[in-house]
């Protein structure tokens, strides 16, 4: 699955609220740190394990910044695990191993082997 962009509230609100864990990257693409993370999100969507049991999405701060108020984003990148509209789970400035551990998490999640 590729990572799919939040443009906006209604996106946002309607991706938050899948029964299937979903985790949201909150990025600025002038961060260093976004660019450089951004692409190890990019590759871990696109891994057959995690196809059916998690949905991947960004927001670009600078195109959705109701959104990211709305999601209380402070420091960024930022990703978040959200399930059924409720946040179970974020991460600041992960490692890629951080972050992988992060999307593995809401896999087990997604399967029914999570909280």
């Amino acid at each position: 699955m590729a990572v799919m962009p939040l443009t906006n509230l209604t996106e946002y609100e309607e991706a938050i609220a899948r029964d299937t864990p979903v985790v949201v990257n909150f990025c600025a693409t002038w961060a260093p740190r976004c660019r450089a993370i951004t692409p190890v999100f990019e590759r871990l969507s696109e891994l057959p394990e995690f196809a059916d049991t998690v949905g991947f999405f960004r927001v670009d701060l600078d195109e959705a910044a109701d959104v990211a108020q709305k999601a209380g984003v402070g420091p960024v990148p930022v990703f978040m695990v959200f399930h059924n509209g409720t946040r179970l789970s974020e991460v600041v400035a992960p490692a890629p191993d951080a972050l992988r551990e992060l999307v593995g998490w809401a896999s087990a999640v997604g399967s029914g082997h999570g909280p």
